[in-house]
């Protein structure tokens, strides 16, 4: 059995963490759609790990949006650019400053007006 370890409202969605056993589970969950387990992102060792992840995609997140990103399935996307896979984008741990930058390269490089 799953035990939530923590839960977070993040705009239209829950970001939650999971236990089952040693694994700590990332998943998003739709609040128009409650039930189940949601989408699960990623897997952790601790319970520490998955919570700043959790906290760091909602933060990431309200970043994306100010850029004209929603989030659908485990991706930031938006038309005109590709998508960027949230797995991939909490790999690489990157502050509001770093992430703002690396938005607003991509409305650069694909000639979109950026609005974050």
């Amino acid at each position: 059995m799953m035990t939530v370890k923590y839960r977070i409202e993040c705009f239209e969605c829950d970001i939650v963490v999971r236990q089952k056993d040693e694994a700590h589970t990332l998943s998003i969950q739709s609040r128009k759609t409650p039930l189940g387990n949601g989408n699960r992102l990623a897997e952790y060792a601790s319970e520490q790990e998955a919570v700043h992840a959790a906290d760091q995609l909602c933060q990431s997140y309200t970043i994306a949006r100010e850029f004209g990103y929603h989030l659908s399935g485990g991706e930031f996307v938006r038309d005109g650019v590709p998508s960027i896979e949230v797995v991939s984008l909490l790999k690489q741990e990157l502050d509001a400053s770093d992430l703002k930058s690396l938005l607003n390269r991509e409305a650069i490089k694909h000639g979109i007006q950026q609005t974050g």
